[in-house]
């Protein structure tokens, strides 16, 4: 499949969430599907409220949903034949120890509607994680390193379930690969600071190591994170399978201390939370889990610059600007072994 049948087939996915999402919100649906959910007080009646909070065409789309303003239901919208493996690994999850009753869970799976493919989960309890990146420090590092307890307690568990990814595919080097070959395209004059880069991230796999595999989360990010007083609950485990547990600790550290910088302007108010974050994971896991933590945070740093060269927001020339410095300064944290890692 070349690159224009690969767009072509892009934009006809999106175009039928598109579609299907409107049904979804339609009261037709919610009546038959998502009102026996929701208890013997919503036995009818009552003004149905929705909202599209995800549909961009890379995967499932997402309708949120509430009845007179109550807890909120989630539709995600499957276009391809993967949502009951979802939803049996939701339920194994919680099975195996992040369901009802645990301080560390997993979002509850309501139903799956086979014939419109649609699986229903209850709104996770509590406030986002990202909803603290800008604010009080203390208590972000606070949230942080529940956050890491929660990550920890996932790669303890001994269930595994969805196919295992080995260290080539966690790596995302064929990604990366494509990513800089288009940014290289478009700013030829990249290519050597690009390449720069690239010789330093290369030389952080001969100290990589093959075959540590544990439940994986897949996307471990702020945004997936909900805390009350009492429990974290974790959304978004479309992706969850036997994988380098140092790809979740990568990916969550990485968007988090970006998300701060976003939220505050300095990137080093994330410091705290990193290291509380580092230390609860080390100290609940008590094993050597983290030795490719090095490369995969490195990874999605250098993913972040050619996405931001890409698009505009950096600029690498003259010793570079703002944003290109900050990832800059990062990376280079990472790759000395300045950061924790």
């Amino acid at each position: 499949m070349n690159r224009t049948q690969i767009r072509s087939q892009f934009r006809q996915v999106k175009e039928q969430l598109v579609d299907r999402a409107e049904r979804v919100r339609s009261p037709e649906f919610l009546d038959r599907y998502v009102r026996p959910h929701l208890g013997a007080d919503a036995a009818g009646g009552g003004t149905w409220t929705t909202q599209v909070i995800q549909l961009d065409g890379s995967g499932a789309a997402t309708v949120q949903v509430e009845l007179d303003g109550g807890p909120p239901v989630f539709a995600k919208l499957f276009p391809y034949a993967d949502g009951p493996s979802v939803h049996a690994k939701l339920h194994a999850l919680r099975g195996a120890g992040l369901g009802t009753g645990s301080a560390y869970q997993a979002v509850e799976p309501l139903a799956w509607c086979g014939e419109e493919k649609v699986l229903l989960c209850r709104g996770a309890p509590g406030r986002p994680l990202s909803g603290l990146l800008g604010g009080n420090g203390a208590d972000l590092t606070r949230a942080a390193a529940r956050a890491g307890s929660w990550l920890a307690h996932l790669h303890g568990l001994d269930l595994r379930v969805g196919a295992p990814q080995s260290l080539l595919v966690t790596g995302e080097l064929t990604s990366l690969a494509k990513r800089l070959a288009k940014v290289a395209a478009v700013h030829p004059g990249y290519v050597d600071t690009a390449l720069g880069m690239l010789e330093r991230l290369d030389g952080l796999t001969y100290d990589t190591v093959d075959g540590v595999l544990v439940q994986s989360h897949g996307q471990y990010r702020p945004i997936h994170v909900f805390l009350t007083e009492d429990t974290v609950t974790v959304i978004d485990l479309d992706r969850s399978a036997p994988a380098d547990p140092a790809r979740d600790v990568a990916e969550f550290l990485h968007r988090m201390r970006v998300g701060v910088h976003d939220a505050t302007g300095d990137i080093r108010r994330a410091d705290e939370a990193s290291a509380a974050f580092l230390d609860t994971y080390r100290e609940a896991t008590r094993g050597d889990l983290l030795r490719n933590l090095r490369f995969h945070w490195a990874r999605y740093i250098l993913h972040s610059v050619n996405r931001s060269i890409k698009s505009g927001e950096a600029d690498w020339r003259d010793g570079g600007d703002t944003e290109f410095r900050l990832y800059r300064d990062e990376f280079d944290r990472v790759v000395e072994g300045r950061a924790g890692a």
